[in-house]
């Protein structure tokens, strides 16, 4: 049987929960024997792409000017035409538009996976495409593909983001992590990783406003924001505020990282959502979902189906993520560790019986050769 060649195409590869899944899917791909290639315009990830031996084609896959567009369709053209592409996974709006010209041009089929809940406005809609296949990351996603852009719901594949349980593993030693970013064993830490863009960097910041009423109950609690975007400035002059008018470093904002797994590992609390909440449930930390959609609050057995119904987004909660609710939740966890135990133990079972990287690739193959062979027809 020929060897399949697989082109992923997204639009960056910067830290994000789309990148970090287009990494680990390329990493289980090569692992099946597929000859896998990704084009982005690049970014942090790249080299952790390129270390796993797999190939990567710099292109601005991230822009939708006509000039870049163009730019992009020709590149993609001349990767499928010279490596013998069999089928190309589109992770975003543009990479599927330009896609859908690729495909035109060479006969290449294409898929796309959606990650979330998009605009549906004119403009938005005319340039969206979905290819031959969907994959929705939820069963609310793909609803949404379904009432919100007529997307037929036999095209839709639900196929949750998958987490590689040996790379997101508790086991793991983050005592030099703590020692250089001047945290002790005994502080108490939340950790907050997200893109700091919109109404995620809001939430960073509303978790420092939270911070008095946590102190309170709490004097040794400290928290830790990872990650960078439009919002990345004012938290990070709220963070140096409130540490000036506090006895010391209360918050800590480390700007992007790739180490994940060690600086969610020193986390007594996490909070997050989408895969960010998968890699926390991963680690065996007890989880509070807060997104820009709605507050969930601490993820347990009672509210699982639902938040994994909405990918761990805090959609389906009428609650918001102000300040009191994170406070709340947050004292809550602190001042049980048995409870904070028994989550975690709770979140790694499901995330080994729902989202292990290994079953999603299962998925995501099936697919792959489903619309290979209906081409082939």
């Amino acid at each position: 049987m020929k060897r399949l060649t697989v082109l992923l195409a997204l639009m960056a590869l910067d830290a994000g929960g789309a990148e970090t899944h287009v990494i680990s899917l390329a990493r289980q791909l090569k692992k099946r024997g597929v000859n896998v290639i990704v084009a982005s315009h690049g970014g942090e990830l790249t080299k952790q792409l390129e270390g796993y031996g797999i190939e990567h084609h710099t292109l601005p896959l991230d822009r939708k000017s006509p000039p870049h567009l163009i730019h992009s369709v020709n590149g993609l053209t001349d990767i499928v035409k010279k490596s013998g592409v069999n089928i190309i996974h589109a992770h975003a709006r543009i990479p599927a538009w330009i896609s859908q010209w690729v495909s035109f041009m060479t006969g290449c089929p294409y898929i796309t996976t959606s990650h979330g809940i998009y605009s549906t406005s004119w403009g938005m809609g005319f340039i969206t495409t979905w290819g031959r296949k969907v994959i929705a990351v939820s069963e609310d996603v793909k609803r949404h593909l379904i009432n919100g852009f007529r997307v037929d719901s036999d095209k839709i594949s639900v196929i949750p983001n998958g987490i590689d349980l040996d790379q997101f593993n508790p086991i793991v030693d983050s005592s030099h992590v703590q020692r250089q970013l001047g945290l002790k064993p005994e502080d108490l830490k939340i950790v907050y990783i997200s893109r700091l863009m919109g109404a995620r960097g809001e939430i960073a910041m509303r978790l420092i406003e939270a911070l008095p009423e946590i102190e309170k109950a709490f004097s040794n609690v400290k928290l830790i924001i990872v990650g960078e975007g439009d919002k990345y400035e004012a938290i990070f002059k709220l963070a140096k505020k409130y540490n000036f008018q506090a006895t010391d470093d209360r918050v800590v904002v480390t700007g992007a990282r790739l180490d994940t797994p060690l600086l969610m590992n020193m986390a007594d609390v996490a909070v997050g959502v989408g895969r960010v909440a998968l890699e926390a449930m991963a680690m065996e930390k007890p989880v509070i979902i807060a997104g820009e959609a709605g507050f969930m609050g601490i993820l347990s057995s009672e509210n699982f189906h639902v938040a994994k119904k909405h990918n761990f987004s805090g959609r389906g909660s009428e609650m918001k993520s102000d300040a009191a609710n994170l406070a709340n939740a947050i004292k809550e966890l602190l001042k049980d560790l048995d409870h904070r135990k028994e989550l975690g133990t709770f979140g790694r079972q499901e995330v080994r019986k729902y989202f292990s990287i290994e079953t999603m690739t299962d998925e995501v193959l099936k697919v792959y050769h489903q619309v290979i062979e209906e081409v082939n027809k």
